[in-house]
């Protein structure tokens, strides 16, 4: 009669422990590569803002980053917003930290008012090729009135 080989002896392979403290890095290790996979490759930003009045301002919300910038007129709102965008990509690379990272979603109510709007603006002229150079491509947002 033959016998089997042992699980764990130099007869045959066995099961190898792993420690809980290597699982958990290796968790980690994997969520950070799905969040930043390649700091090589160019991160893309595409941004999606809903444009409603209150009061005498126009405010947009962007939805996929939570933010609002507001002014009278429309050419002055679509300004703001460029510098917004500028302004924050370029404050996050100096700290060596990925843009728009901590941002949340607008809620739920901005989305819907972007998907009831039919009535879509051109996209304002970012002059971002700077941004590029450094690794982040925006595109230009579609932007919606409510």
């Amino acid at each position: 009669m033959a016998s089997r080989p042992r699980k764990g002896t130099a007869d045959g392979p066995g099961p190898l422990p792993v420690r809980k403290s290597h699982l958990r890095l290796a968790k980690e290790r994997l969520a950070a590569y799905r969040r930043d996979p390649d700091p090589r490759v160019p991160r893309k930003y595409a941004i999606r803002a809903v444009v409603f009045q209150e009061g005498e301002w126009l405010c947009a919300r962007c939805l996929e980053y939570d933010f609002v910038v507001q002014a009278k007129t429309l050419q002055q709102l679509f300004k703001a917003l460029q510098l917004f965008i500028v302004g924050h990509i370029a404050v996050r690379l100096r700290h060596n930290q990925r843009p728009f990272r901590d941002l949340r979603r607008a809620p739920e109510k901005y989305w819907t008012m972007f998907r009831r709007s039919r009535l879509k603006l051109p996209a304002p002229m970012f002059k971002l090729g700077v941004l590029k150079a450094h690794g982040v491509v925006v595109a230009p947002p579609q932007v919606r009135i409510a």
